[in-house]
C-alpha cells in the first residue's frame, strides 16, 4: 500500500493501482465540475483529471501546500490524486482491516473508502481507487452533476 496524507488523515491505497508519483502543481479547472475535481494537468503531453481527495473527503486544503498528484489507473484509466504529503510504502496486515461499509451514503465523502488499517501503528484510511475513478471519470464525461 502507499500512504499519504490527505485533509490531516494518514491514507493508503492499493500500490498496484499507482503508476507513478508527480509534484503538485495548479490544475486547469474544468467548468461545471465538482468542487473536488481539480481540473486538467498535462502530465508529458497526456492530460489528466485531478481529483483533490482533502476536498472529497469534504476538508478544505491548505492552498500553499503544493503536496503530491498521484498518478492512477481506475476504471481502465488514469488520473490524479492531490494528496498532501506522499509518506511511505508499507503493507497493511490483513487482520487489521475493518469494513466501512456501514459509514457509507450514496454520494457521501465516505463512499470512496472501503477500509481502515493499520501500518506502523497507525490507524489508515483505504482509498476505493476504482470508485474514486468511475466518479472523476463520470465528471470528466460529463454525465453527473454533483455540485
Amino acid at each position: 500500500m502507499l500512504l499519504f496524507r490527505a485533509a490531516g488523515r494518514l491514507c493508503a491505497c492499493d500500490l498496484d493501482a499507482v503508476k507513478e508519483i508527480v509534484p503538485g502543481r495548479p490544475a486547469t479547472r474544468l467548468p461545471g465540475a465538482p468542487s473536488w475535481v481539480d481540473g486538467l494537468i498535462n502530465v508529458r503531453g497526456t492530460l489528466i483529471t485531478v481529483v483533490d481527495l482533502a476536498a472529497r473527503f469534504g476538508a478544505v486544503r491548505d492552498a500553499a501546500v503544493q503536496g503530491s498528484i498521484v498518478i492512477v489507473k481506475g476504471a481502465g484509466k488514469s488520473f490524479g490524486v492531490r494528496v498532501d504529503a506522499v509518506r511511505d510504502v508499507r503493507t497493511l496486515e490483513a487482520g487489521s482491516l475493518e469494513p466501512v461499509d456501514a459509514l457509507r451514503d450514496a454520494g457521501g465523502v465516505v463512499q470512496a473508502l472501503v477500509h481502515v488499517g493499520v501500518a506502523g501503528g497507525e490507524s489508515a484510511l483505504l482509498c476505493d481507487i476504482e470508485a474514486i475513478a468511475r466518479e472523476a471519470l463520470a465528471v470528466q464525461d460529463g454525465s453527473t452533476s454533483h455540485g
